[in-house]
């Protein structure tokens, strides 16, 4: 499998993102919502939110979750839920090979 080189970029420019994406990968293939993300990741909603969707600045909306195709937004009844999609599960199973790879030499 490919992997994009601007996702891997993305991910290593942001713990937040990966923290999350690692989370969503644990309770695959439920989705949750903004504020249960924020909880287990220890992050402000709003940080949350900036590294899933984008926000303003601070938060390019290209290096985005799901702008790079690795989370999908779901709306259901009002309610917007957030779940890994089968892009960002195989992008999760290689970062866990290339961080034990890389810490070999740490």
């Amino acid at each position: 499998m490919i992997i994009d080189p601007h996702v891997l970029r993305s991910l290593h420019r942001s713990e937040l993102r990966k923290r999350i994406l690692f989370y969503l990968n644990e309770i695959y293939p439920s989705g949750t919502y903004l504020s249960e993300i924020a909880r287990v990741v220890r992050s402000d909603p709003s940080n949350v939110k900036g590294a899933l969707v984008g926000m303003g600045n601070r938060y390019n909306g290209e290096s985005s979750l799901v702008y790079l195709g690795l989370v999908e937004e779901v709306n259901q009844n009002g309610f917007r839920y957030y779940r890994l999609t089968e892009y960002g599960k195989k992008v999760v199973e290689f970062l866990k090979t290339y961080q034990t790879y890389y810490t070999r030499f740490m």
